[in-house]
């Protein structure tokens, strides 16, 4: 019998190689996808590990942002005229391929990769709110309804 330690630590990997759920749960020798998703809600260990490991798989994004964008050798094809012309096709497959990854990479690790109005706007999410007043809420209504007037 193997030990699920190990299991769960070869889940944690794929994930950070970049393996989806369902990819990992169609591998021989490891739990269905339903399983995996049982454990990341119902064990907040597992769901930690889950969670450190899409944090590096930002990381291996950030990496293959890199490789990618400095990768030229499809770039260049030979012409019918005997010379070389651009790939126009491979070019913007490339260009989607690390924009889908900064896409990805921002989600998961918003802090480091990210944009700034991204990171004002998740604090918002999880600033303490603090209850109006009437007084504050009519101020707030009328400043609103003036603004609109001016319009």
């Amino acid at each position: 019998m193997v030990d699920p330690r190990v299991i769960r630590q070869e889940i944690f990997r794929l994930i950070m190689e970049g393996k989806s759920i369902r990819a990992i749960g169609a591998l021989e020798g490891l739990p269905c996808a339903s399983t995996i998703m049982n454990w990341i809600a119902a064990d907040p260990e597992f769901r930690a590990g889950y969670a450190a490991a899409k944090a590096l798989y930002a990381e291996t994004l950030a990496d293959e942002i890199i490789e990618i964008s400095d990768d030229a050798a499809r770039d260049w094809v030979d012409s019918d005229t005997g010379g070389r012309e651009l790939d126009h096709e491979h070019v913007q497959r490339s260009r989607l391929r690390v924009d889908s990854r900064k896409w990805l990479a921002a989600r998961l690790s918003p802090k480091r990769y990210g944009d700034s109005s991204m990171l004002k706007i998740g604090e918002l999410d999880n600033a303490p709110r603090k209850e109006l007043t009437p007084t504050e809420i009519a101020a707030r209504l009328a400043a609103l309804a003036a603004a609109q007037n001016k319009e």
